[in-house]
């Protein structure tokens, strides 16, 4: 009996390190001058999905432009009718994670309706999920983006 719950322990504490979550996390705030956004994303897809993307002008000394670039063809953000644009202002790595910084190039008072596209490595990673996280109007709001749901409407109504 306890060699059976031994193993049963030791599936359970072990079999969580070897379930790759393919997930990345797009925070949307109001930042000192405006909207801003966060991304932490899975270092190691990301940069197999930037290779995959641009295979013909991958290179390290580009990454910042790549991702930017990237970043414009796969992310669609319009606020009260107001398209964003995300400009990179800065990217940090850690081991397992990459951290994309950046303004949305918007400064609103008061936010009603947020549109989100969202296609960020969906096509490259299979069963990838983006999460949306929205923290606008003193108020948090979570959506999950994948292949069967690529884009929804935030709504904040006073």
């Amino acid at each position: 009996m306890k060699k059976g719950i031994g193993l049963l322990l030791f599936f359970f504490f072990h079999s969580g390190h070897c379930h790759d979550i393919r997930i990345a996390v797009f925070e949307i705030f109001e930042g000192s001058t405006g909207l801003e956004m966060r991304i932490s994303a899975d270092r190691h897809n990301f940069i197999q999905t930037l290779k995959t993307e641009f295979q013909d002008s991958y290179c390290e000394e580009m990454f910042g432009k790549i991702t930017a670039e990237y970043l414009l063809n796969k992310m669609a953000i319009e606020v009260d009718g107001h398209c964003t644009s995300f400009e990179v202002f800065g990217i940090e790595y850690s081991d397992e994670n990459i951290f994309i910084q950046g303004t949305l190039n918007l400064n609103l008072k008061s936010i009603y309706e947020v549109k989100m596209t969202n296609t960020f490595m969906i096509d490259i990673i299979k069963g990838h999920d983006n999460i949306m996280k929205l923290k606008l109007n003193d108020r948090s709001r979570s959506f999950r983006l994948n292949s069967k749901r690529t884009s929804t409407v935030a709504l904040y109504n006073d």
